[in-house]
């Protein structure tokens, strides 16, 4: 599909839509407020202040999910009624789509049933994703979609492993929203995604050394298209971390590597590295509030938004669980506001 060629004066009333609402969006301050409230009814009224939902105050404290998923969908909805091309969007909504294929699919061959964890927040409509896998006709998905579900219904009857899922769908679709990015001719857009698979090669290039996989593993579930190229990887499996984190200073990833392999020395966690790559991704997306009109402030709003519902889902999960207030910052990322 060619899409419409869109000035960044176009933007002009829907940057200025972003901009008022972005006030009301969960700082570091509120979310702070959460971790130290008293109860799970407590945290819940910051969101509240924060005006999450759609106001429903019948909803359970214990389902709090529910308030996320509303968000989430309030959230795309807007963005949609502002946009001048909601096409240049769907970038954002791949992920969500590939998340409910990688549920149908192990539904199906695996005899689960976990349609509770499918959401309906992606590009394609539920009820179109499953009308195309029981039919297997894929011509209402789309052609990323398409080629990964067939690979999936060629190969998985060879093996059974249920990870062969995960690794096709996240290829094609990290594979789509490159494509998609460099559809929009943006900067700001291109460059975080392939920040976002640098992010993820590095996090799973550590964890399967951790694990002491074979970098041939490691090269059937690496992702293409970031700046990060696989041979860096490679040429460095059996090395000492240090040279590989020398290596990285290149791409600008090589303090949070270092700092996140040093915790996971002393700690045995993965969480500090994670932690950092996920806050140097948002350093970028930050880079969208600077913006006086254009794209970028919208793209930087969604992919705050699903930050921010992370953060507030961690705290929640936390509180309900009993986690102290030191355990659920260790794990929390940085706001965009």
């Amino acid at each position: 599909m060619t899409l419409a060629k869109i000035k960044d004066s176009d933007y002009l009333y829907s940057t200025s839509r972003v901009r008022s609402i972005e006030k009301h969006m969960l700082t570091h301050e509120r979310a702070e407020k959460m971790i130290e409230a008293k109860s799970l009814e407590d945290a819940l009224r910051v969101l509240d202040d924060c005006y999450y939902g759609y106001g429903n105050e019948s909803a359970e404290l214990s389902n709090y999910e529910t308030l996320l998923s509303e968000e989430h969908k309030k959230t795309y909805d807007f963005i949609k009624s502002v946009a001048p091309d909601v096409e240049h969007f769907n970038i954002f909504l791949y992920p969500y789509d590939y998340h409910n294929l990688k549920v149908l699919m192990k539904n199906e061959y695996m005899n689960k049933d976990e349609t509770d964890t499918l959401v309906d927040t992606g590009s394609i409509d539920l009820k179109v994703l499953n009308h195309a896998l029981k039919e297997r006709s894929f011509s209402d998905l789309t052609d990323n979609m398409g080629k990964a579900l067939k690979e999936i219904i060629e190969d998985f009857p060879k093996t059974r492993d249920p990870q062969l899922i995960d690794i096709i769908l996240d290829r094609y679709c990290f594979d789509e929203m490159l494509k998609a990015a460099e559809k929009t001719k943006n900067k700001f857009i291109i460059e975080y995604v392939k920040m976002q698979i640098d992010s993820i090669n590095v996090k799973t290039y550590v964890r399967l050394r951790k694990m002491n996989k074979s970098w041939d593993f490691f090269t059937k579930v690496f992702l293409q298209g970031g700046k990060i190229h696989e041979h860096v990887f490679i040429k460095n499996y059996d090395e000492p971390f240090e040279r590989f984190a020398e290596q990285l200073l290149a791409y600008d990833f090589k303090d949070e590597f270092f700092e996140g392999y040093e915790a996971l020395t002393e700690t045995g966690k993965f969480t500090r590295l994670e932690k950092l790559l996920d806050n140097k991704l948002m350093e970028h997306v930050k880079s969208a509030k600077y913006v006086p009109y254009g794209i970028e402030a919208l793209a930087g709003y969604l992919i705050a938004k699903d930050n921010e519902i992370k953060i507030a889902r961690i705290i929640l999960a936390g509180k309900t669980a009993g986690i102290s207030p030191e355990l659920i910052r260790e794990r929390l990322r940085e706001t965009y506001v």
